[in-house]
Parts: structure tokens; C-alpha cells; sequence
């Protein structure tokens, strides 16, 4: 048989030889292979694997960066750090001196300045002269004569006569500079009482006007009964 197929090929013994060396060897690595199957690295050698592993390759890009992570919650509060302590700035220059002011009420009523008051008296029990008390506050500079001190009455009001040194009402009372007026009435039902107004200071008998520090409205013979009250207004000379 192999010495009709060298024939037909021209083949020597040598080169026959080899290829049948070349079959054996294909189907007898298929068998080993079969036979011994690599299913770990433990089985290669470890040169074997150093052989067989390549180079790390070069870096890859970066990524884009992605979206930020939603805010955390909010910590809680610090405490209170210490109170600081700065230095102490250096002490300015002294003022000038302020402008001498007013000078208050503190003897006599100054001119053109007004004090008011009221006065009242009765029901009286008994028929008798009724002396009511008007003092100032303030004293005056100087006394009023009896020119310079009005009665100003319910029935004056209501007909518009009031002097004109007053000018004012019962319930608002004036009184120009260097007056006094009184205001209201005084009445035994229905009689009108007219009075004098005395000068308190003076030891002359029944001194007509007003001291330094107010009058006496003098009710002569005043009936039982007799009743009064108003208010009073001085303005200084």
C-alpha cells in the first residue's frame, strides 16, 4: 500500500514517515486534551502565566461629573461664644458750656404769666357775713387796688358784659396783665350776694383790692341758706 502511494507521489521514506509521525501526534494531543481539561490557573505554571500576561494598557479618559447629591439636613446650633472685650476708648474733651436758662417761678409771678384757682362756700346755716379765702400760689410783685379787681357774674356771661380786663367764662377764666377776676356767683335762692374784695395785708379797715398773695371775698350779712362757688384768674403786671 505505501509502496504504490510513494510511487504515485514521489514521496521518500523519510517524508512518509514524518507525516504519519504528524497524524499521531494530532489525535493523540486530542485525546490528552480530552483527558486533561484546564479548568484553573493552578494548573498552569506560574512562568507559564507570567509569560502569558500582557501589559496594564495606558489610563482612560475621565468621565463627565455627575450631578450633585441632594443637601444634608442641617446640624445643630453652636453654642454661644464668649461676650468680647474690647479696649476702652480714650476720654473726650469737655464740653462748652451750655446757654444760662429761664429762671423758673420761684419768687414772684413774672409779668404776663397767669395762675388760676376756685372758691366755694355754704350752704350757710345761720344768717352771717361770709369771708372766702382766694390765695395765689406764686405772690405777685406788687398788691392790686380795686380798679384792677372784677367780679364777673352768671347774668354778665349770658348778657356778654364781662369786663374787659376779663374777657374770659367761668369754665375757661382770663384776665389781662395786672388783674383779677372772679368768676361765678353767689346767691340766697335766687338773690344775687355781691361781695367786696379786701386787701388781707393791710391794716387799714377794709382795704378794697388784692395782695401779693390773694384776697378775701367779703360777704356782708349773708342770709341763712346762701350758697356760692366760681373760679378766679390773676395775671401778673
Amino acid at each position: 500500500m505505501f509502496s504504490a502511494l510513494r510511487r504515485r507521489m514521489h514521496v521518500s521514506p523519510a517524508t512518509a514517515i514524518a507525516t504519519l509521525a504528524l497524524v499521531f501526534a494530532m489525535t493523540g494531543g486530542a485525546y490528552a486534551a480530552g483527558k486533561y481539561l484546564i479548568t484553573s490557573t493552578k494548573q498552569i505554571s506560574p512562568k507559564v502565566l507570567k509569560a502569558l500576561k500582557g501589559k496594564a494598557g495606558p489610563a482612560g479618559a475621565a468621565g463627565a461629573q455627575g450631578p450633585a447629591g441632594p443637601a444634608g439636613k442641617e446640624g445643630p446650633v453652636g453654642k454661644e461664644g464668649p461676650a468680647g472685650k474690647g479696649e476702652r476708648g480714650e476720654k473726650g474733651e469737655k464740653g462748652e458750656t451750655g446757654a444760662t436758662g429761664q429762671t423758673g417761678y420761684t419768687s414772684t409771678l413774672p409779668s404776663g404769666k397767669t395762675e388760676r384757682g376756685t372758691w366755694s362756700f355754704g350752704p350757710t346755716t345761720a344768717a352771717a357775713t361770709q369771708q372766702v379765702s382766694i390765695s395765689f400760689g406764686i405772690p405777685l410783685a406788687a398788691p392790686l387796688n380795686e380798679e384792677h379787681v372784677f367780679l364777673v357774674t352768671a347774668e354778665q356771661e349770658k348778657e356778654h358784659k364781662v369786663p374787659v380786663a376779663c374777657g374770659g367764662t367761668r369754665n375757661e377764666p382770663q384776665a389781662t396783665k395786672g388783674n383779677l377776676c372772679v368768676y361765678g356767683a353767689a346767691e340766697h335762692h335766687g338773690t344775687q350776694l355781691n361781695p367786696y374784695f379786701l386787701n388781707p395785708e393791710l391794716e387799714e379797715v377794709n382795704p378794697i383790692g388784692a395782695g401779693v398773695g390773694g384776697a378775701v371775698m367779703y360777704f356782708e350779712n349773708a342770709p341763712e341758706g346762701s350758697i356760692g362757688r366760681g373760679t378766679w384768674v390773676v395775671t401778673a403786671l
